[in-house]
């Protein structure tokens, strides 16, 4: 039997109830903050964490994350059995957070953390390419949350060592990896695999490609390519279960993309699996890119994804193909 997939909204609605529910059987004092994957969903973001903290049940959905300041306030995380004839309630894990709090109010007394705190804080927990993916859907053109930008999640950084330098304190915990993912992010993306395909791609040596760029098409028409080199005319595209319904009008618009001079390179789910897949794609962007530009960014072995930002590394310089030897007239 096939799951229902939950879609952004449906986990919202759901984790606000949810939420709601805890909130009138609570006994604190002060109203909750919540975070983590229970702001995620609360917020709407487009990105489900599941894979991402399998090992760490604190983070799963079927917990309520909630922050405090100081760890005197910290309350026991209510994860064990509770007495019979008691409504059961979701278990909560409580986290603490040394610098100031951000929150936003998702609705009448459901407080949780801002989308860039919310970042920031899952900085402790993910791989570097997740905290990626994760900053990605926050900044995606269709958001149910107030969209960010690169210079907000900039800002959030820059308050929180402004708190712990204003404390004497280290900065928190995850700053350094926060400051790593700001240089692979990019703003205006629309999905988790488009991200990974980027990821892929510059891993490999090739040079960032422009995301959603603009394309005035021969008959007028304006599109947005996922993955654009403009300099080359190479566009990437991930084509994922949900084009299966509309392959016709897709060929017809891969017609056109190809009338306007352009090399378009289709990736589909199943042929993005593994290492050997993705080495594939990137060999075949980059033979396209050679084949107009003269240079090969391809690398042998694919960069470690928290060096790819360093553009002044030997390896990220293409490597332009041998001058025909000249004849040599003793």
């Amino acid at each position: 039997m096939t799951s229902h997939f939950e879609t952004p909204q449906e986990r919202q609605i759901n984790q606000l109830k949810t939420c709601m529910q805890s909130e009138r059987h609570c006994r604190r004092a002060t109203a909750c903050i919540f975070t983590l994957t229970t702001a995620l969903r609360l917020l709407g973001v487009d990105w489900d964490p599941t894979a991402a903290i399998a090992s760490r049940p604190r983070l799963h959905a079927n917990m309520l994350q909630i922050v405090v300041n100081h760890r005197n306030n910290k309350g026991r995380d209510r994860a064990a059995q509770i007495r019979p004839g008691v409504t059961r309630l979701s278990p909560t894990a409580v986290f603490v957070s040394g610098v100031s709090i951000e929150t936003t109010e998702i609705a009448e007394g459901i407080t949780c953390t801002t989308p860039a705190f919310t970042w920031f804080l899952f900085s402790r927990f993910l791989e570097l390419e997740d905290l990626v993916i994760l900053g990605d859907a926050m900044m995606r053109r269709k958001t149910l949350h107030e969209p960010l930008t690169l210079n907000d999640f900039t800002e959030c950084i820059a308050r929180i060592e402004h708190h712990a330098h204003r404390a004497g304190l280290r900065p928190p915990k995850g700053i350094a990896q926060c400051r790593k993912a700001l240089d692979l992010m990019e703003e205006r993306t629309d999905s988790v695999m488009e991200s990974v395909l980027r990821l892929t791609l510059e891993r490999h040596g090739l040079p960032r490609p422009a995301v959603n760029l603009p394309v005035r098409l021969h008959d007028g028409r304006l599109i947005y390519l996922d993955l654009a080199f403009p300099d080359a005319k190479v566009a990437v595209e991930y084509d994922g279960e949900h084009h299966r319904e509309q392959w016709e009008l897709d060929s017809l618009r891969r017609f056109r993309i190809e009338e306007a001079g352009w090399v378009y390179v289709q990736v589909i789910g199943i042929g993005f699996i593994t290492d050997s897949d993705k080495r594939r794609v990137a060999e075949l962007v980059a033979r396209h890119i050679r084949e107009r530009t003269g240079e090969d960014y391809l690398r042998d072995t694919p960069l470690a994804l928290d060096l790819v930002p360093d553009k002044r590394r030997k390896a990220w310089r293409p490597r332009r193909p041998a001058p025909p030897p000249t004849a040599y007239d003793p």
